[in-house]
This record gives C-alpha cells, sequence and structure tokens, in this order.
C-alpha cells in the first residue's frame, strides 16, 4: 500500500465530475484508491499497477490535469518532482525561481517541454517534469540548471545539445 497526500484544492480535481478520474484510475490499473480529506491511498495486488496509480495520483497533486497525468500510463514514462526550497529558503527567492523556469511569456517552460516531449508543473513550492524517462530526465537537469542560476542561453544549449538522446 501506498499513500501520498495532495494540497486540498487538487482533491476535487483527483475525484472529478461525478468520481469519473478516480473511476478510470481505479478500473485502468485495478487499485483501490481511497481518499480521506487530502490523504490518498493506493493499494493493489499489482505492485507496478499500485505504482502507477500512485504516480498518476501525484501527478494530478502536483498541479497536472487528468488528462496530462495519464501520460504515466504509457510505457517508459516517469515523474519528477523538483523542490525549489533546496534551491531557495524565503518566499520571494522561491517565486523568482518559479519565473525563471516559465521564463518571459511561458517560453523557457515551453523551450523545455518541446524539446525533451515532457510538460512540466509550476505549482506551489515545486516544479514536477512529467513524460518519457529520458525526457523527464534531461528536463529535470535543465530546471535545475535554471534553478541554480545558469543563464536560459545556456539551458537552452545544453537542451539541443542532448535532443538526439530524448528521440
Amino acid at each position: 500500500m501506498k499513500a501520498v497526500s495532495i494540497p486540498e484544492e487538487r482533491v476535487s480535481i483527483l475525484i472529478g465530475v461525478e468520481g469519473e478520474t478516480i473511476d478510470m484510475i481505479r478500473e485502468l490499473l485495478k487499485a483501490e484508491v481511497d481518499v480521506k480529506g487530502n490523504d490518498v491511498t493506493i493499494d493493489s495486488e499489482h505492485p507496478m499497477e499500485e505504482l502507477r496509480a500512485y504516480n498518476i495520483v501525484k501527478a494530478i497533486g502536483r498541479g497536472f490535469s487528468p488528462e496530462k497525468a495519464y501520460r504515466l500510463l504509457e510505457k517508459n514514462s516517469s515523474l519528477a518532482v523538483i523542490n525549489i526550497s533546496e534551491f531557495a529558503e524565503t518566499d520571494s527567492s522561491q517565486e523568482r525561481l518559479k519565473g525563471r523556469v516559465i521564463g518571459r511569456k511561458g517560453m523557457a517552460k515551453d523551450k523545455i517541454e518541446n524539446v525533451t516531449d515532457t510538460e512540466l508543473s509550476v505549482y506551489g513550492s515545486t516544479v514536477s517534469v512529467l513524460g518519457p524517462m529520458k525526457g523527464v530526465e534531461i528536463a529535470k537537469k535543465a530546471v535545475e540548471m535554471l534553478l541554480n542560476g545558469s543563464s536560459h542561453g545556456n539551458v537552452y544549449r545544453f537542451l539541443e545539445n542532448n535532443i538526439e538522446k530524448v528521440l
């Protein structure tokens, strides 16, 4: 059994209209998914399905829509969560770093997503990445470079130099 807490405002998105989202997760992954407050428990006889259900719930909790979170059903897909508070202590510094990851008019976020075939969610004090494992690995590194202060130009060059690893 796995357990995860998600933000209260994301619980209704996890459940979905008339329970459709949580029912789909239960049906597709043959897993028991129970919600009590903002605590979610996942249980399945199949460890891999349990892990996949856990990752989908976690992704929805980190700001992804259910449709985007379902990408975790694809073979060789993964989820990475980067805690911005590991890079900045104050709220204002964390907000500044979130802005760096998003970029002017969303350009940095879009560039990372497009080059690595991933989805990014900047939510709360985290940046989450989901998609194919290789793409997630490269996107995570690019995000960490931005959080560590690398220029956007250097990050874009890093992405271009590693694009063949994603394809």
